[in-house]
């Protein structure tokens, strides 16, 4: 998808028709216009998703004020006023034009809530147009309005894409935007499909066999509740933690809690520290046990194997006096070494012969040798071993006793919060406690909940080869049968399919979010892209990741480089796809259009966040103010920049005085005074 234009008619601040070209090219891929606070930057960007939903991000106020308002006013009662937003742009080899507009009577000064439908038209070669038919539909194919999200934003509030209560939707989204809806869609009906023969079963098969069935079904039954009881749960969790994650920002803001909650914060990093430590030490323990505990239990036998090696050193049985390959040879040539021959049955065949049997062969001496050499190097590692687990047992033991020492400090902590003499204290500690308590009740009832879920798929695969040892007669019902084992064996198969290519996908996100976010950042921080798709940020300290609170400018920059890793992923996807054949040339290209991309980041990060905003995506809008946009910002930009524009604001506001904006050594147009509110959206030909 590649925006070719915008074009808005009496659209909230934009009064009368604004065009606006955005094409753009690999080498300059970046549309940058400037607009001062309230001009109407917000509102270009949510033209594009109101053309494209009908939707504003929650951040609009009055969204039903669809109609300039100075237009509104001007305009007479009874009469009709036009207003819309039109989006011109290409996907998959084909222009499509998106139009939504309105014409609204005016029968009050109140603007009355309207939703258009959209209208859509492909573009042919020669040039005409073809209606789409069900427009919403293919816009939805096109760009999933949940996906979005990811390529129309505020940069103001992009860190809304790092709070733990987004993560389901945004784990759901990035599965669409990735390729691997179709798996899950497939899961999806795959149980209709088996629940049908499964009726089938139960009509028309004997009591036996639609009793198993029956008890089949009833096992499904659960396993879907058990499911969907899950994803709420994990959103509820999710929900939870955001909420406790405020409450411990309240606590530190607070001035007569801040002392008592920055030593909580310390000692509880030091605690999961600790903590995890432990849990290392106590895998290092198993795993000491697991590869190297047998030799423990070899004391005896080396000790045995040694005595008796010894004994036949003494025997002369080793090392043997005669190898028995040699006597062999000697027998076989019917000649002694001496000279003597050497046939069958002879008085000398029979001596050598008898030499035979005493003689030791080269590959039980060579072994015994071997075995011997053994010894020693065990008796060693055996005192290695026991070493090895004084050394982790003492270290389990210590680490215990730290975790103990810091929860009796964290509680010392709690106690002196949750006793605090400020009322506001003793709330905010009391909803911790609170929100505290039921994310355990939650996170216990998950676990009881995958319990659940294990055993029911126990109980179900022992159902079904029940059910397939069970005697039928009926030919449909056998066919059934049949189809229902496949049915489920594909299920099982997909659901592998599923896990491993989400994983795939999760960790080249990850790599892909570590390198945007190391091109960035002046700070030695990692981020993570976890199971969950929770973004969490961390510092490696002596080898020991420490979790790193985020302030609002780095969760901006997490966010910013997890939606570069998002639009490149998508493209390397569909470009893989493509290689296949079953992706067009742009297939997996999006747009990025983003409001206050600097947010409130200081001039290092806005310096390094403008060079990597040029290599987001194959097409960037950035919206941006004088104070964020200009000196660093657009020396950086600019040599990407193929189309510079200026949202020219009129104000009515008494004593409003001109101001301009310089862009390349020359004066535009910026905030005018005027007899009526409103904004111009205008090119800077360059």
């Amino acid at each position: 998808m590649r925006l070719h234009s915008i074009t808005l008619t009496n659209f909230r601040q934009f009064k009368g028709e604004q065009h606006f070209d955005l094409r753009s090219d690999k080498v300059k891929p970046v549309t940058l216009i400037f607009g001062a606070n309230g001009a109407g930057k917000t509102t270009l960007l949510n033209a594009f998703t109101w053309a494209l939903y009908g939707t504003f991000s929650e951040d609009v106020e009055e969204q039903h004020r669809l109609v300039t308002d100075s237009v509104w006013r001007a305009t007479t009662f009874d009469s009709e006023v036009e207003f819309g937003v039109e989006v011109v742009f290409d996907h998959d080899g084909q222009t499509y034009r998106v139009r939504r507009r309105a014409r609204t009577r005016k029968e009050s000064d109140q603007q009355s809530p309207i939703s258009p439908d959209p209208e859509m038209w492909i573009t042919k070669p020669d040039g005409s147009s073809e209606e789409v038919g069900a427009p919403q539909n293919m816009i939805y194919l096109i760009l999933p309005r949940g996906v979005s999200r990811f390529f129309f934003f505020n940069g103001e509030r992009i860190e809304n894409l790092v709070k733990k209560d987004a993560y389901s939707e945004v784990k759901k989204d990035i599965k669409v935007l990735l390729d691997l809806e179709q798996v899950e869609r497939a899961l999806e009906h795959l149980p209709k499909v088996d629940r049908r023969l499964g009726a089938d079963i139960r009509k028309y098969g004997d009591a036996k066999v639609s009793e198993i069935q029956d008890e089949i079904d009833e096992l499904t039954k659960r396993k879907v509740e058990g499911r969907e009881e899950r994803k709420i749960l994990e959103s509820e969790l999710a929900t939870l933690e955001q909420e406790r994650s405020s409450v411990l920002e309240l606590l530190r803001q607070n001035e007569a809690a801040k002392p008592t909650q920055e030593q909580r914060d310390n000692v509880t990093r030091q605690l999961d520290d600790a903590k995890a430590a432990r849990e290392a030490a106590v895998n290092e323990r198993a795993d000491i046990i697991a590869n190297r505990g047998f030799l423990a239990f070899t004391e005896n036998l080396t000790e045995s194997t040694s005595q008796m090696a010894d004994a036949m050193y003494q025997k002369g049985a080793l090392p043997a006096p005669l190898k028995r390959e040699f006597v062999d040879q000697l027998l076989d040539e019917q000649k002694c070494i001496c000279g003597t021959p050497l046939r069958q049955h002879t008085a000398p065949w029979e001596s050598v012969t008898q030499w035979r049997q005493r003689a030791g062969l080269q590959a039980v001496e060579t072994a015994w040798q071997k075995l011997r050499g053994q010894i020693d190097p065990m008796n060693a590692d055996r005192k290695d071993l026991r070493d090895s687990l004084g050394q982790v047992m003492k270290r389990i033991g210590d680490l215990r006793d730290s975790v103990a020492r810091l929860e009796e400090q964290k509680s010392e902590l709690d106690d002196k919060l949750r006793n605090s003499r400020q009322e506001d204290v003793q709330k905010l500690e009391s909803k911790r406690i609170d929100l505290d308590n039921r994310h355990g009740d939650k996170q216990r009832r998950i676990g009881a909940v995958d319990s659940e879920l294990g055993q029911i798929d126990k109980d179900i695969e022992k159902k079904i080869r029940e059910r397939e040892a069970a005697e039928v007669t009926d030919d449909l019902v056998a066919k059934a049968r049949a189809r229902s084992n496949l049915v489920r064996k594909v299920q099982r198969a997909l659901d592998e399919i599923q896990t491993i290519r989400s994983d795939d996908m999760r960790r080249r996100l990850d790599a892909k979010l570590k390198t945007t976010f190391r091109s960035i950042t002046y700070k030695n921080y990692v981020p993570t892209l976890n199971e969950r798709f929770e973004l969490t940020l961390h510092t490696d300290v002596d080898g020991v990741p420490h979790p790193v609170a985020k302030s609002t400018g780095e969760s901006q920059i997490l966010s910013l480089s997890f939606v570069a890793a998002v639009s490149e992923l998508a493209r390397e996807i569909r470009q893989e796809r493509r290689a296949e054949g079953d992706s067009a040339e742009d297939a997996g290209t999006y747009p990025i259009v983003m409001d206050a991309a600097f947010g409130s980041l200081d001039h290092n990060y806005q310096e390094a966040v403008s060079r990597a905003l040029a290599q987001m995506a194959p097409q960037l809008v950035v919206l941006v103010s004088k104070s964020q946009g200009l000196g660093k910002v657009v020396t950086e930009l600019n040599p990407y920049v193929s189309h510079l524009g200026v949202i020219e604001s009129h104000t009515s506001l008494a004593g409003t005085t001109e101001d301009d904006i310089e862009l390349g050594g020359h004066a535009y147009p910026y905030i005018r005074p005027a007899d009526a509110d409103h904004s111009l959206l205008k090119e800077i030909k360059r």
